[in-house]
Formats: structure tokens, sequence, C-alpha cells
């Protein structure tokens, strides 16, 4: 009796035909992930903004953004929202009198812990969040941050996308000094244009959002690995500027966080942002530069919205 099969060619055909097939659904397998990572980055910025508004609740202000630079002790102002995001333990088990703050050995492992609320899954770089972070600075290796606080256009050390770079009280997107730590430009210490600055000298309260808390910048998206800087631990600026254009991709080196640590992500065309008012938006990658900065400013007189 004769077996029938398969011929060599038919088989080709069949593999051919295999290949096409997964060829056709890979992209939308990989759009269903995104849309599912997009979201889990949305959920966590809203539990952010909870805890932020939860804070402002109980203590009558916004957390101070980080302590001076460099090594200061005392929390940042992710370590503050942790006892309103379930974390409490997390703030327990860190020494934040000891001398270097979260930076000294004794916090070492704590500063490894992870705490999905502030790792976007859409930066493959999500699946290690321990990074080394700016060693001189900041506890390193250390829990980096994909969500830092709004500095607005607040000026870090220099404004290079700017089209006047001279910090001023009038310059649309380069106010305050030194991200809002010391004097200088005619600004006294603790002067920032965000909801946030580097310093303990000045701290925010909703009634201080005169630009309307549904069109201020609360906290937005990054690439930790675009910026030494930033991380959960971090007592050096775990914060970004819209002095940086949105999703400016740049390499990072340690001689360049003015042009590298501003608000970006791997979403397609845009990043998420919370809002002053608690709510979560997308803001493409053509708003205009203006119009950014002044979503950034929580005073600056602006009548802005998300487009």
């Amino acid at each position: 009796m004769k077996r029938s099969g398969f011929t060599l060619i038919e088989l080709l055909v069949v593999i051919a035909i295999i290949a096409i097939l997964i060829g056709l659904l890979l992209p939308a397998v990989q759009k269903v992930r995104e849309a599912a990572a997009r979201m889990k980055c949305q959920n966590n910025l809203k539990q952010i903004a909870i805890a932020m508004h939860s804070f402002e609740s109980i203590y009558g202000r916004f957390p101070f953004g980080s302590g001076v630079c460099c090594t200061p002790t005392g929390p940042n102002w992710a370590v503050d929202i942790m006892p309103f995001a379930e974390q409490k333990n997390v703030v327990d088990s860190l020494n934040l009198t000891i001398a270097n703050g979260m930076q000294n050995a004794v916090n070492a492992t704590a500063v490894k812990q992870i705490i999905p609320m502030f790792i976007c899954p859409s930066d493959p770089l999500s699946n290690s969040p321990v990074m080394p972070r700016f060693a001189a600075h900041n506890a390193s290796p250390a829990l980096a941050l994909w969500y830092p606080a709004s500095m607005g256009p607040t000026h870090m050390d220099a404004c290079p996308f700017c089209p006047d770079g001279t910090p001023s009280a009038t310059n649309f997107c380069c106010q305050g000094y030194n991200f809002g730590t010391t004097a200088g430009g005619g600004s006294p210490a603790g002067t920032f244009a965000g909801i946030f600055g580097r310093t303990s000298v000045t701290t925010v309260r909703f009634a201080s959002v005169s630009d309307g808390l549904s069109g201020t910048f609360l906290v937005g998206e990054t690439l930790p690995g675009d910026c030494t800087f930033l991380g959960v631990f971090s007592q050096n600026f775990p914060l970004s500027a819209t002095s940086i254009p949105l999703n400016h991709m740049e390499s990072a080196v340690d001689s360049n966080w003015y042009r590298t640590c501003g608000f970006k992500s791997k979403h397609a065309g845009g990043a998420n942002f919370a809002m002053a008012d608690g709510s979560v938006r997308f803001v493409g990658t053509t708003i205009d530069f203006v119009v950014y900065n002044g979503l950034g400013s929580r005073a600056g007189g602006e009548v802005a919205s998300v487009p």
C-alpha cells in the first residue's frame, strides 16, 4: 500500500504560510502588549498623583522635590509619598537621619527595593530596574525612576533649547536658578517655576498653583537610562524640567544633564503626564514648546491646556 505524505514543495509552502501568518500577527501582538504597558504607566502616574494629593491634604503642601545638592539627610518627594501608596515599610527600612542620607552604605539594601509604581514597563530597561546612578551624589546601584516630578521651565544649570538661555522671571522656558537651589539670575534661593524644585526652602500648596490644577504638570514620564541622576532614592534632582523639549533623545553622560534629563518615553508619539488635579493625560511630541512650558509653570499666568 502506497503511503501518502507531504512533498518537499508542499512542506515549504506550509512553512511559508506559517511565516506569513506570524509576520501578520506579531505586530498586532506587540501593539496589544504596548497598549497594556501604556495603560500600566498611566495607572502608575494615577497612583503617584493620588499619593501626592493625600500628602498635600495632610501637610497642607506638596513634598519638597529633594534637598539641596548633593548629599543631604532626609527624604525626597518619592520617599515622602510612599506611606500614602502602601509603601510605608520601605520608608521604615531607611535611615534618613544618618550622614550622607540615602547614599550612606547602611541604606544600600533598602534603595534597591523594587517598587512597581515607579517603573514603566514600556521601557526595555524596566526589566532591570536597579541601575547605577550618579555615584558621586546618589545612592548607587539603586532603583531607577521612570516618573520624575515636574520643575516646569526651571533652570537646570543651563537652558540650551530656549531661544534665550539666560534665566529670568520673564523667560518662558528658563526661570529660577540651579534647579531652584541657589540664588542667581535675579532670583533668590528656593525659586523654581513648577510644583517642585531642588530645595528645602520652598514648597508649594494647591492654592499656589494659580495657573489651574488641570493645566499644570505634576509628574511625567522619563527614561532613566538617559539620565544617570534619576532614581527613586536620589537626593540630587529626582526631577525633570520642561526646558528640555518633550521626547528629546540624546545619549547620557554625567556632564550633559541639562540636555538629557527631560520628560520622554518609549510610547509612540509622546509621553504620559499626571496633572496637578490628579488626571492623567497623554502629551504629543509635536506640542508647541511655548505651550509645553506653560503647562510646566504653576503661576506663569498662561492659559495652557493639553492639546
